[in-house]
């Protein structure tokens, strides 16, 4: 059982974007001892995106992609790809339990392992639709089982227009007779600015509302199982003093963040999912996220803030324990440290 690139069974290859030079300042509050946190972010080289044609691709519910024998990398992530026991297993139960077929003549596929999260989902795998559109207007999305149950998923699929979305269903496999496939639009935790920020202004112009009220927004991990703030009620007087409201996006449609967000000037809250939605927010908006204090920074939002020229503010605040990794582990943050952070975000 082979595994490869999709690139070497290319019938046609063509460039969507060529490549890109991402130019960032830093944080609007860096403090001089943190400057090693967001350095190596301030220029970043992105590479050119192309679309390939591929002709008799398998893709199966899981999302699993082979061309003739071979099981084609782009199902994957570049930084998760399957053991080879894995594949070898699947390989075995594919033959015992043969799929029932659909065919279909042409589509596009835009997903990989990591596309069902909502940060990917918005920032790896919509780009790769968007282009492919661009290209060519008339074809159909077609997308794994597990899809069909992803509510923001449908709902941020509805602006762009498509031909038709077809779902593999469990239990089936489809064979594409041309399947058009993009390459990645940029790094995970980098963007192409440009397009980037025309899938937030396609969203905005869908969903959002026409005129911002300049809302500001706490958002809450409250409900998330790491990276909440275990003192939340104790910092909520503070962000009352500052006309924050506290929002929980899980409880909120795709629509209804998209709403929300393009209605606030400014957000605050812990590293999470929630801040995929400053895609949505007028250019020029401010920013406060709350870090676990260590060397872990995870940038994909200061990067982002930069993309749609919005003001990046951060906070360090300690964790909850001292043996679990600080990307897994809550937070305790001071109120009077937030405060002064808050002061400096909120000043005119």
């Amino acid at each position: 059982m082979f595994f490869g690139s999709a690139s070497r069974y290319a019938v046609n290859i063509r460039e969507l974007t060529p490549p890109t030079i991402s130019l960032r300042t830093l944080p609007q509050n860096l403090q001089e001892p943190d400057r090693h946190l967001f350095e190596q972010c301030l220029q970043h080289e992105g590479q050119a995106s192309h679309l390939l044609d591929l002709e008799n691709v398998k893709a199966y519910s899981d999302g699993w992609l082979y061309k003739d024998s071979t099981l084609l990398k782009e199902s994957f992530t570049h930084v998760r790809y399957p053991s080879s026991y894995r594949r070898l297993k699947v390989l075995a139960k594919r033959a015992i339990h043969r799929q029932k077929a659909m065919r279909t003549e042409e589509g596009v596929w835009i997903t990989d392992n990591w596309s069902r999260n909502y940060y990917h989902w918005l920032t790896d795998a919509i780009p790769k639709l968007y282009l492919a559109i661009r290209d060519r207007p008339d074809v159909e999305l077609m997308l794994p089982a597990m899809y069909e149950a992803i509510g923001f998923a449908k709902e941020s699929l509805q602006p762009m227009g498509l031909k038709a979305v077809r779902i593999i269903g469990e239990g089936q496999r489809a064979l594409i007779r041309k399947l058009l496939l993009p390459t990645r639009v940029a790094d995970t935790g980098n963007y192409n600015e440009d397009v980037i920020r025309e899938v937030g202004d396609l969203y905005r112009r869908y969903y959002g509302t026409p005129q911002s009220k300049g809302r500001r927004i706490y958002v809450s991990r409250s409900k998330a199982p790491v990276r909440n703030i275990l003192n939340e009620t104790e910092i909520k007087p503070v962000l009352s003093r500052f006309g924050f409201e506290i929002v929980h996006c899980e409880n909120l449609s795709f629509s209804e963040q998209v709403r929300l967000f393009s209605d606030s000037a400014i957000i605050a809250g812990p590293h999470g999912a929630g801040f995929v939605n400053t895609m949505f927010m007028p250019e020029g908006s401010k920013i406060l996220e709350i870090h676990p204090a260590d060397t872990k920074v995870n940038n994909c939002y200061f990067t982002m803030a930069s993309a749609f020229h919005h003001s990046y503010f951060y906070m360090l605040a300690d964790t909850a324990s001292t043996i679990t990794p600080s990307h897994l582990d809550n937070m305790i943050v001071d109120p009077v440290k937030l405060q002064v952070q808050l002061e400096a975000v909120c000043r005119d």
